[in-house]
């Protein structure tokens, strides 16, 4: 039987491993800045890493992803 704590460690969509805190602040240094020339980023870069780590995990195909606002745009991700 699914209890709220349950649900609260697997997420929306069975994701279960969004990116915590911490493992995002590991990663954030290897994420290339903006080009100062370039149009400004409008997708939240966590969101997006939490897409790619959610198709590794699963398996699923990259149309078969979540919809926003789950995470971005299967093209964006």
């Amino acid at each position: 039987m699914w209890t709220p704590g349950d649900r609260a460690l697997v997420g929306d969509f069975g994701s279960g491993q969004a990116l915590t805190d911490e493992q995002f602040r590991l990663l954030e240094p290897l994420i290339p800045p903006a080009k100062p020339e370039g149009r400004p980023r409008t997708t939240d870069l966590r969101n997006l890493l939490d897409g790619l780590f959610y198709l590794v995990r699963t398996g699923c195909q990259w149309r078969h992803l979540p919809p926003p606002p789950a995470f971005p745009p299967w093209r964006t991700v």
